[in-house]
């Protein structure tokens, strides 16, 4: 069993032989659980029992589950359950609405896309744990599961709102996993989820957000992070400029004194730099160690 931290989601993935997860009537009773589940069978088939109704579902079908409430969940012989878990009021859906969907989760036109996102997400859980993405990719994974409950239980305009949210989502999560790249455009965002250029454009307007200058203060925030850092990264302030995108020290030095009120040798003076530092070439002072 593993468990995998995305900020507003989790992803737990268990691998065993014949196992069965029984939550009783008692139990839910005197228990807060509030996951909201996603789960999906990966090597043989799972039963499931719930709301009084036993269902078999084979490997990459999608199971959507109340953890609140009674259930009898597993299966026989060698098998996996890989499972994505959002509380029910982050996912911001009402209960009967969840219900609803649960019955049946292929009535959403966004079934396929949503089960693939999850079996890619699920699989590769641990090391996408770890990047500096993770807790954009869980909003993202989270806004996804949204739009599925209330598109398969028939909420038009929820639908409408949701998937909205989750395109928002999903473009900052892709601009947040993808800062550190001189070469990220917007040509290349737009095309990265599936959108034209005019439409990327509106989203971040409704946002009240420039695109341009939503990844400017990101790269000068993750730049920041590095020059106050502990431990060093990076041998000189232009490296460290170059490592979040910033080809041209003097670009990288104006927008971080516009943004911080301070250049960025200056900051690092600041937190006491040795007498015997060196400098490096123009542009490339050196960070102390």
């Amino acid at each position: 069993m593993t468990v995998s931290d995305f900020g507003p989601a989790k992803v737990f993935n268990i691998e065993a032989s014949g196992t069965t997860l029984r939550r009783t009537p008692k139990m839910s009773r005197s228990s807060d659980e509030s996951s909201i589940v996603l789960a999906l069978p990966t090597r043989t088939d799972n039963h499931m029992t719930w709301a009084r109704e036993e269902r078999l579902f084979g490997p990459r079908d999608l199971i959507l589950v109340d953890l609140s409430v009674p259930y009898v969940y597993g299966w026989k012989g060698a098998g996996a359950s890989y499972a994505l878990h959002v509380d029910v009021d982050h996912l911001g859906v009402p209960r009967d609405l969840i219900h609803a969907a649960a019955t049946q989760p292929r009535r959403s036109p966004l079934y396929d896309l949503v089960r693939d996102h999850v079996a890619r997400l699920t699989a590769q859980a641990e090391q996408l744990a770890d990047t500096a993405a993770a807790a954009e990719l869980g909003v993202a994974s989270a806004e996804l599961m949204r739009a599925l409950v209330i598109s398969a239980a028939g909420s038009g305009q929820r639908l409408r709102d949701s998937m909205q949210s989750s395109t928002q989502a999903r473009v900052q999560a892709y601009v947040r996993q993808n800062l550190r790249d001189p070469d990220l455009t917007p040509a290349r965002i737009a095309a990265a989820n599936a959108m034209s250029l005019r439409a990327l454009y509106k989203l971040y307007e409704t946002m009240g957000q420039s695109l341009e200058q939503s990844i400017i203060e990101q790269r000068l925030q993750g730049a920041r992070a590095d020059l106050t850092a502990s431990h060093r990264r990076y041998t000189s302030i232009a490296a460290v400029g170059r490592a979040w995108g910033f080809s041209n020290p003097s670009f990288f030095t104006a927008k971080f004194r516009q943004a911080f009120g301070v250049t960025p040798r200056q900051l690092v003076a600041a937190r006491s730099v040795p007498e015997n530092a060196g400098v490096a070439a123009a542009g490339g002072d050196r960070v102390p160690g």
